[in-house]
């Protein structure tokens, strides 16, 4: 009986130990989980830096803070900023390590934190980041119509241009709104102001806190003023114009201004009853605008254009491009004997006449315009023809004979040239200038006179060196005989006769 007893001591021990060592295993796995919570919680990171990441800063001298968990358990720690070694500068107090920067340039900087560490979980701690330093007050400009202190809009809108990224307000008494700037600056705020005058304060702060305001004043107006005009018939047999127009606005008067043919007008009256009158309007095509902008900047126009056809005579009035009819047709038919046009006597006024006029006023030493004006009306109608022979000088006015007047032609050494030729300039006056020429080689200049050369009128011809001119006392018995170095001579009173009579353009024929 005694080895029975033996090993029924043995089994109960044998059983007392399997039934220990699960205890032991939870023990271990709780272990193993509270040392593995412990590296999780003290897993060292940087929890804040000061200035952020991709901040903007107004100091230029400032102190760089970086906060991180652990901090105090890490080794190897290297501090940089812009590339220059900052660890032996640094001060580290707790999970907080600082340093200054000393007084910084305008622009972005850079700091770079790195440390070992001994956590399972993370060997290496490290933080890049970028901050800019900003000191330069921002710029804030309006659109025109703001401001100018014209706002046409309900809401008011301001906009134009600031600093990137940039906070406006615009504030009013109560009355206060703000927007931010767009990537290139641009901005757009709507506040509700009243209609009228008021008074605004504008500011813009850049992202780094530095600010700049101005206070305009400006009037509010969203409604459009209203313009009604007289219409006019497309063809009007009439060379006056005699236009009504009324212009109105809900809160103060309008500013109006009209254009006819390119040219500003005055109007008579106030806005509201107001009149453009015009007279001697060139045949032709007429354009006359009137623009009406309150105070808050809105804008109404009228536009209208007609066509003038006063008269079928040539030579009595103006024209340009768009006039038609017989005096048309003479046009044509005068510039095709002057050799600047050529088909058909259309009688209208079209682009190909309206060349043929410019190669005309090109020729003969006219403004190039291609308008039909009174001095090329001149030029057109007269004639002025030279007889070298007779020594007289023939005025022609739509091939009938106005005036003859005697003259003083070329020395045989000097002689005056033969052709057609044009009137390319006329002095009144004139000052004798030595010409290029060993009859005047010794010669000065000799001004306006009794004794000048040139008498009191000179209308200089397309030939070199010639012209028309009257003479001085001393020499007015040369008049009808071959006396000058060239030009056309005449009696001063003569001359100045003519001077009245003819333009720049009109054509010189002289002959034998």
């Amino acid at each position: 009986m005694v080895p029975e007893k033996a090993y029924n001591v043995y089994s109960r021990e044998r059983t007392t130990d399997r039934r220990r060592w699960p205890y032991f295993l939870v023990a271990a796995v709780f272990v193993f989980v509270a040392v593995l919570g412990w590296q999780v919680l003290g897993v060292p990171r940087v929890s804040a830096v000061t200035p952020g990441p991709n901040a903007f800063v107004k100091d230029r001298a400032l102190t760089v803070i970086l906060d991180a968990h652990g901090l105090q358990k890490l080794s190897g720690v290297h501090v940089t900023f812009d590339g220059r070694d900052m660890t032996s500068a640094a001060t580290r107090l707790g999970d907080r390590l600082t340093f200054t920067t000393g007084k910084l340039a305008d622009g972005p900087h850079a700091v770079t934190f790195v440390a070992t560490s001994s956590n399972l979980f993370r060997h290496q701690v490290r933080k890049d980041w970028r901050f800019t330093v900003d000191t330069s007050i921002p710029t804030l400009k309006l659109n025109a119509s703001a401001d100018e202190g014209r706002i046409n809009t309900s809401p008011a809108a301001f906009s134009g241009s600031t600093e990137p990224f940039a906070m406006v307000t615009v504030s009013s008494g109560a009355v206060k709104a703000s927007g931010q700037a767009d990537a290139s600056g641009a901005y757009t705020v709507s506040a509700k102001l009243p209609d009228g005058p008021s008074t605004v304060q504008i500011a813009t702060t850049d992202r780094a806190g530095n600010t700049t305001s101005r206070q305009i004043g400006v009037y509010v107006d969203a409604v459009p003023p209203t313009l009604t005009t007289t219409q006019l018939a497309g063809i009007v047999h009439s060379a006056r114009l005699k236009f009504h127009f009324q212009a109105r606005d809900q809160l103060a008067t309008p500013r109006v201004n009209v254009v006819l043919d390119g040219m500003k007008q005055h109007h008579k009256g106030p806005a509201a009853d107001a009149v453009v009158s015009a007279r001697n309007l060139a045949q032709g095509t007429h354009k006359i605008v009137v623009t009406v902008t309150d105070k808050g900047g809105n804008v109404v126009t009228s536009k209208q254009t007609w066509l003038v056809d006063s008269t079928e005579h040539f030579g009595s009035a103006m024209m340009w491009p768009g006039a038609r009819g017989k005096d048309v047709k003479q046009l044509q038919r005068r510039l095709a004997g002057a050799g600047a046009y050529s088909g058909l006597t259309s009688g209208v006024y079209d682009s190909r006449t309206a060349a043929a006029v410019r190669r005309f006023q090109a020729k003969y030493g006219l403004p190039v315009d291609g308008l039909v004006g009174a001095n090329m009306l001149t030029a057109l109608s007269g004639q002025i023809v030279v007889d070298i022979g007779s020594l007289h000088l023939y005025l022609y006015s739509d091939g009938h004979l106005i005036k003859s007047y005697p003259v003083a032609t070329g020395q045989p050494a000097w002689p005056t040239p033969t052709g057609s030729f044009s009137i390319v300039n006329m002095q009144k006056d004139p000052t004798w200038l030595p010409p290029n020429s060993d009859w005047a080689k010794n010669a000065t200049p000799i001004p306006p006179g009794t004794e000048n050369p040139l008498g009191t009128r000179w209308m200089g011809t397309s030939a070199p060196g010639v012209g028309i001119h009257g003479v001085p006392p001393s020499e007015d018995s040369s008049i009808g005989s071959y006396a000058s170095h060239g030009c056309i001579r005449m009696h001063n009173w003569d001359a100045v006769d003519l001077f009245g009579r003819v333009t720049v353009g009109m054509p010189v024929l002289i002959r034998q």
